[in-house]
Parts: C-alpha cells; sequence; structure tokens
C-alpha cells in the first residue's frame, strides 16, 4: 500500500465504524471507479467493493492513472475533493503533512513511497 492511499483512507474515514467509507468497503471514497455498485436511487453516490481487497486495489489503480496524467497533489485534491463539497485546502494540507510533501509534488512522485 502507498503511503498517500493510506492518508486518503485516513482523510475520507476509512476503518471508522458506520462510516461510509468502511461500510461501502471503499477506503478512497470514490464515486464512479470501474466495479463499484451502487443503489439504483443514488447512482452517484459512493460506491461499493464487494471487499475492502477490491477497494484498496482500485484506489492504487485510480492514483497510478493520476499519476500518469502527470497531476500534483494540488490537482488530484481539488478535482477530487472540490471546493463546496470539502475543505480542499485542509485534505491537501493534511496529506502533505502526512507524506512530508508540498501541494506541487507530482502525483507520481509520492506514490514512490509505501505506507
Amino acid at each position: 500500500m502507498t503511503k498517500l492511499a493510506y492518508l486518503i483512507s485516513k482523510m475520507e474515514g476509512f476503518g471508522i465504524p458506520g462510516a461510509i467509507p468502511t461500510v461501502r468497503n471503499n477506503p478512497g471514497d470514490l464515486e464512479h471507479a470501474p466495479g463499484e455498485t451502487h443503489p439504483a436511487d443514488a447512482p452517484n453516490s459512493v460506491g461499493s467493493f464487494a471487499t475492502p481487497g477490491e477497494g484498496w486495489e482500485r484506489l492504487e489503480q485510480q492514483l497510478q492513472e493520476d499519476a500518469a496524467r502527470g497531476w500534483t497533489l494540488e490537482q488530484f485534491v481539488y478535482t477530487y475533493a472540490p471546493p463546496g463539497e470539502n475543505d480542499s485546502q485542509q485534505y491537501l494540507n493534511f496529506l502533505c503533512a502526512g507524506g512530508g510533501w508540498t501541494p506541487d509534488t507530482p502525483v507520481a512522485t509520492a506514490l514512490q513511497e509505501q505506507a
């Protein structure tokens, strides 16, 4: 597991009993990832994975895709945790503090560190 994925899961509340990411086996709180299922009445909600392992795998795959785009941590956070829905700056600060990174650190660089 990469340190970045681990920090994202902590920010999203994975591991907290009753938290949506925990209940739905979705440590990244992903909404439209391959392999997710959604209730019919909430197709745009946070998806569910069959197992936590599937959720972790998909989070790591998403991070690899964003690394390939050349994104920085700031671009990543402001895309997936946008202002108006999240405290984007707090999210970014949490990741940077936890990983010893700066907002302009490439996602690809952050992914080199294991948790």
